[in-house]
């Protein structure tokens, strides 16, 4: 009795043993496994960018212009504004666009400014632009000096700049919200990463700049990076540059914001003409870096000799002159390194009984949409040149000029210019402005088969007393942005 009674508790055993596992194959085969939910693409719906510093000194005439470049998805969904205005402070002024191709400018000329704040909601978010353009004729700036107006963000990089004798670079921060941001300036030079306590835990005011300069923080350096990191809030991150040499000016511009560390890096925008093309590199990393050079130009790309390869040490910044590679032509560097790495170029320009003006333009990424800049300048003796990069395979591109003819107004585009670049190499090519404006928007849109684009700008001013030029690589249009898309979790009661 006591086996018998033995095997049927077994037997009750195996049964319940077996109906537990048909029951947990049974609930995992029924319940669905949990996925990410999907990226949706959504038209941006609100955009603020920061123009810098619109007038520093009474010589200096500085233009702040603003567009929406029409023909953008979202453009239809609904109401929408966009606007130029500036933070507080003693002076200010404020103009507003009125719809998709519409443009506006706020003028600084002999007027010191606060900063200017470009905000685009709704609709006429995607597509907006904002840029800064200046000229100084004369005195310790003497030279034109531009930069686009960038997002608000919390961290940017920057390659240029240097605090020895003559030379003044200039970190700008703009805090556009309304707490206070606190920011980190990290400095990297020909020795390393900088011990700069003075660039740490800088705090700058709701609505308000902070200007910071490298030789009061680190005297003596002849080649520096920057990476600019806000802690708390988000700012607007500028850098600028200038030098004299006795009384004689070297040249003044803003210095073009880098793209992030990548191990392929472009730097477009190297110009013609006479002077040094001084390539900046750091390796912000704790490696080493052995960085690949080639040159993408008109007729096609090669490897220069004894230019072909960078050796970078960990957290330095090492520079070397291209121009005896670039030789006084248009054309793009590719750089292939072993580790992430950041770069930027510092331009040259002089001649016989001249005086000097510099230019910068930074390391860039490859992009298929379209890109803008607005307020190229159109004066005597004045011409603004693009160059068209195709790096990776053949681009084709439309081109169209928009006019500013009053704030009032919406532009009326010019006929598309379409110009192709076959793979690997580079076209610089003069834009053509109506007669009778002041200034325009330009807007390149790559074709349906075209390859990855890269794109800079010139703008030059003819002088017998020394041409100015200034310029900077373009970042793709801000037209949408990749969000999470909402689904129904069956699993969460809603009440």
């Amino acid at each position: 009795m006591r086996s018998l009674g033995a095997a049927r508790a077994l037997a009750i055993a195996l049964a319940i043993t077996v109906l537990v596992v048909a029951g947990g194959w049974f609930i995992q085969v029924r319940t669905p496994v949990a996925v990410p939910a999907p990226l949706a693409i959504e038209p941006i719906e609100s955009s603020v960018l920061i123009c810098p510093e619109p007038g520093a000194n009474p010589e200096l005439g500085v233009r702040v212009t603003a567009a929406v470049v029409p023909g953008q998805r979202g453009q239809d969904t609904g109401p929408g504004s966009a606007r130029l205005e500036t933070l507080p402070g003693k002076s200010s002024a404020e103009a507003s666009i009125i719809g998709p191709g519409g443009q506006v400018q706020i003028d600084a000329f002999g007027e010191k400014l606060p900063p200017i704040r470009a905000v685009a909601l709704g609709s006429l978010a995607p597509g907006f632009v904002a840029d800064q353009w200046g000229r100084d004729p004369r005195g310790t700036g003497r030279g034109l000096a531009s930069t686009a107006c960038a997002p608000a963000a919390s961290r940017f990089w920057f390659v240029g700049g240097g605090s020895v004798t003559g030379r003044q670079t200039r970190v700008v921060l703009v805090n556009p919200d309304e707490n206070a941001a606190v920011v980190d300036v990290l400095i990297y030079g020909t020795g390393g990463l900088l011990d700069a306590p003075g660039g740490r835990g800088l705090v700058v005011p709701p609505g308000a700049r902070l200007v910071v300069r490298l030789d009061a923080l680190i005297p003596g350096e002849k080649s520096t990076a920057f990476q600019v990191i806000a802690r708390t809030g988000r700012i607007g991150a500028a850098i600028d540059d200038q030098q004299m040499s006795g009384l004689k000016s070297v040249g003044a511009d803003w210095i073009a914001p880098a793209a992030v560390p990548a191990t392929t890096v472009y730097v477009p925008g190297v110009l013609p003409g006479k002077g040094a093309r001084v390539l900046s590199v750091v390796a912000p990393g704790d490696q080493d870096a052995v960085v690949k050079i080639r040159i993408i130009s008109s007729i096609g790309t090669f490897s220069p000799v004894e230019r072909d390869t960078l050796k970078v040490p960990a957290g330095t910044v090492i520079s070397v002159d291209m121009s005896l590679v670039t030789a006084e032509q248009p054309v793009t560097l590719e750089l292939t390194s072993d580790q992430p790495i950041v770069a930027g170029m510092r331009q040259f320009f002089s001649g016989t009984k001249q005086q000097d003006d510099t230019s910068f333009t930074s390391g860039a990424q490859p992009f298929t949409g379209p890109a803008a800049v607005s307020g190229l300048p159109v004066r005597t003796a004045t011409d603004v040149r693009l160059a068209i990069t195709a790096p990776l395979g053949a681009v084709s591109v439309d081109i169209v000029l928009l006019p500013y003819r009053g704030q009032k107004q919406i532009a009326e585009a010019t006929v598309p210019r379409r110009i192709d670049v076959p793979a690997g190499q580079v076209k610089f090519i003069l834009l053509r402005p109506p007669a009778g404006i002041d200034w325009y928007t330009a807007v390149v849109t790559p074709t349906g088969d075209s390859g990855p684009v890269l794109l800079a700008h010139r703008v030059r001013e003819r002088s017998r007393y020394g041409d100015l030029i200034t310029g900077y690589p373009w970042p793709p249009l801000r037209t949408e942005v990749t969000v999470p898309a909402a689904e129904q979790d069956s699993g969460v009661t809603v009440r």
